[in-house]
């Protein structure tokens, strides 16, 4: 049992408490401490949970703030044992009983009702769950489910940045067994020519096999009748005689050739001149004739002008012309396949063009001039010259060489009629099947793709073991719901009862999305309410999100106390404390929870109530037989005080009606702008109100307001009003406001009242009354 507390520095609100001297200020089996809101009962609760557990967090997160004093601790303990908290750490607590705490702090760690879910609906945990380790269990499950959407999240970016750099027609495992290849660029270079020209032949069909083959060159060559000419003679009667025709004609004419006085003589049947008609019996003249024209020297003339006529139409301008025509087509188709047809040729080597016009040049030349001087003198040998003979010599060299590169297009024109056959019906798949695979290669083993697999897999790896994770969560808070629900379901739900809810619980009703069954849900009037996200997210769905109210979950945590606490093995040498059991609850269980309390002070070993409703605090202290102990805690004065006395009497319900009034309209000032001047005339009622409540006896029947400060000011130290001390600057200063509004029998207009500024004295009064509560 806890005898009493003998220091607490430095906690909370507290400087220092106090308690009432000798043994009056000890604790009993059953204690009742009245205290207002934000006056230091939560602290306690938590000194008297780090005291339980040993934990020093309850206590230094309470440190007094502006404080340098480290909180400090001394209870005794029945049988003059005691335990002291210094340096951040419990002493001597090993004889310390067990202690039970509900309080706010107990309902949020052990009570769970799902109001709201995600953004995403990825939220796991939506339902109910009950108990410390339970608690703490879905605590680790929304961590898990934190870290599975944190993982999910990453993995997702990863395949994303993945999949972009994967081509089409592959998976993520098949891309990602792409062999690495050797000199891949060059492959792909040949490839993708290979593809090109493929898919040109295909597109340009007709255009293909509408092409001529390459041509082949005009090769000149001499023409073999020319040595015959240069080396043919004749004998000199045929020569003179040529000369005597010629001199006839040139006497008798102006330049005819004696080609023309050949066919003259060829159709004479006389012996007439075939040229003037003169009779030639018996002239020179005829002997030369028949001697010229007997067919010996016009046979060697015809042959040296057709050897001419040869050398000209081979060797002459227009063979020149053809052959220059011919190589620049050949240039010209080359370039054709290539850019049309996407097949490339390499056209045979050879002299550029003028070179070789120049060799054929050379020779027609010479040869030319042989016949020339043979021409001039019929009669004798007209040989080459060394000149001549090297420029025909060089020719003929040369015309090797142009039969070669004929011999080298016949090749190239039997590929060209190969491409010809084939265009149109060339199947491209394979090598845009090649071509891809060589890219998906190259694209496979470059360092982005190599850095996004890599990432891949870490994030891959990191998703499944916070997938694991959470389903271990998930499966260590199913376990703990079931326990908790074997050992406690029963007693819960007789306390629910005997509370007056129209609910209870169950078990085996939620369902984790991807998680095991098995969880704790609610029945109302005998339906199971539903506790998944989605019908928490629909209005028109009855859920957990639209039925139990936070009066319900506190009568939920309360059974779930009183069951644990009732059902615990040190529960007779236990101490229990009580913060606010009523004040979250509906007032219909007000009654019940009093017989409830009183039920576990008797198996308990000692029982501390804490409560700021007075009317709730003095109905556990005068319930029929009970032996209850009354403290009033007073954190006004400093060091404050936790004193051992009756409690007041409770308020007028004039002083409720007022404090309503002010209370109201602190939270909606715009409720009430048509009544200004009443809220602001209730300032000093409800201050006398307040005071002759606290103070019966102080107070003559006349005194108003101000004489209640002077008599405060005036009081002894250690007289009752003396405690009031603190607040008489402030009471003094709502008087002189409110004064402005009322004529105290002076004749004077009294003020308006300004909405804002009244509202800062309405707040300052309810202060100077919360304040004033533990006085």
């Amino acid at each position: 049992m806890i005898k009493r507390i003998n220091v607490l520095k430095g906690i909370g609100r507290f400087s220092a408490l106090n308690p009432t001297r000798g043994t009056e200020g000890d604790f009993s089996s059953l204690n009742v401490i009245y205290a207002s809101n934000a006056c230091g009962k939560s602290t306690l609760c938590d000194v008297f949970r780090s005291l339980d557990t040993g934990n020093p967090a309850y206590v230094i997160g309470r440190k007094r703030l502006g404080s340098d004093a480290q909180p400090e601790i001394v209870i005794s303990l029945e049988g003059g044992q005691a335990t002291r908290f210094q340096n951040a750490q419990w002493h001597e607590r090993d004889h310390c009983p067990p202690i039970h705490v509900y309080d706010d702090r107990f309902v949020a760690e052990n009570v769970f009702i799902g109001h709201h879910i995600s953004v995403d609906q990825r939220r796991n945990l939506y339902g109910l769950v009950i108990g410390d380790q339970a608690i703490a269990s879905k605590q680790a499950v929304d961590t898990a489910e934190q870290q599975l959407s944190n993982a999910t999240t990453a993995f997702n970016a990863a395949h994303s940045d993945l999949t972009r750099l994967i081509p089409t027609g592959y998976t993520i495992d098949s891309f990602r067994n792409l062999a690495f290849v050797d000199d891949v660029d060059t492959k792909i270079s040949e490839a993708t020519s290979e593809y090109r020209t493929a898919e040109q032949t295909k597109t340009k069909a007709d255009a293909i096999r509408a092409r001529r083959p390459l041509a082949a060159l005009p090769i000149a060559e001499v023409p073999e009748t020319l040595d015959k000419v240069l080396s043919s003679t004749l004998d000199t009667a045929s020569l003179a005689a040529e000369a005597k025709i010629r001199d006839h004609l040139a006497a008798t004419s102006q330049g005819l050739p004696i080609s023309w006085v050949k066919q003259g003589f060829d159709a004479q049947s006389s012996t007439a001149c075939p040229h003037c008609g003169q009779d030639m019996q018996g002239l020179d003249i005829l002997d030369a004739y028949r001697s010229f024209f007997s067919g010996e020297l016009q046979a060697q003339e015809q042959l040296r002008e057709s050897t001419k006529s040869a050398v000209q139409g081979a060797f002459g301008e227009a063979a020149q012309n053809q052959i220059r025509q011919t190589l620049t087509s050949h240039k010209t188709e080359q370039d054709w396949w290539k850019d049309a047809a996407g097949f490339e040729f390499a056209l045979p080597e050879i002299d550029d063009i003028e070179t070789i016009i120049a060799l054929l040049q050379a020779a027609h030349q010479a040869i030319d001039s042989a016949l020339a001087r043979k021409q001039a003198n019929p009669g004798s040998e007209a040989p080459l010259t060394a000149e001549e003979s090297a420029a025909v010599t060089s020719w003929n060299e040369k015309a090797a060489a142009l039969k070669a590169y004929n011999e080298a297009l016949s090749a190239i024109n039997g590929g060209l009629q190969n491409r010809q056959a084939n265009a149109g019906v060339i199947d491209l798949s394979p090598l845009q099947q090649r071509l891809t695979g060589l890219n998906a290669a190259k694209k496979r083993h470059e360092q982005v793709t190599v850095d996004a697999y890599a990432a891949y897999d870490v994030a891959t790896s990191q998703k499944t073991t916070a997938q694991q994770e959470k389903q271990r969560a998930n499966e260590a808070l199913r376990e703990q719901s079931n326990q908790l629900f074997e050992r406690y379901g029963a007693r819960i739900n007789e306390f629910l009862t005997l509370f007056g809810a129209d609910f209870r619980i169950v078990s085996d009703g939620v369902t984790f999305r991807g998680g095991p069954s098995g969880q704790l849900a609610i029945e109302l009037r005998g339906e199971r309410v539903s506790a998944t996200p989605e019908s928490a997210s629909d209005p028109s769905q009855v859920s957990l999100a639209n039925t139990l109210s936070g009066g319900d979950r506190s009568a939920l945590a309360l059974a779930f106390f009183l069951a644990k606490v009732e059902m615990a093995s040190d529960a007779g040498r236990s101490v229990v404390v009580f913060d606010d059991p009523y004040h979250n609850q509906d007032r219909s269980r007000r009654q019940c929870t009093i017989e409830r309390i009183h039920h576990l002070a008797g198996i308990a070993n000692q029982c501390f109530v804490f409560s700021h409703d007075l009317e709730f605090a003095r109905a556990v202290e005068s319930r029929p037989g009970t032996q209850a102990k009354t403290f009033v805690l007073n954190p006004l004065i400093d060091p404050a005080t936790l004193e051992a006395q009756p409690f007041p009497p409770l308020p007028s319900q004039a002083y409720l009606k007022n404090y309503h009034l002010l209370h109201n309209y602190s939270e909606n000032p715009a409720d009430h702008l048509q009544h200004l001047k009443e809220v602001a005339d209730t300032l000093r009622i409800i201050l006398e109100e307040y005071l002759r409540l606290k103070f019966p006896k102080a107070w003559a029947d006349n005194d108003w307001l101000g004489d209640m400060i002077r008599k405060i000011r005036e009081a002894q130290t250690g007289t009752s009003l003396s405690h009031c001390q603190p607040l008489v600057e402030e009471l003094a200063h709502i008087n002189t406001y409110s004064q402005r509004f009322h004529h105290g029998g002076t004749g004077e207009v009294a003020d308006e009242p300004e909405a804002r500024e009244l509202k800062t004295y309405v707040d300052r009064t309810l202060k100077v009354i919360h304040a004033g509560g533990n006085i």
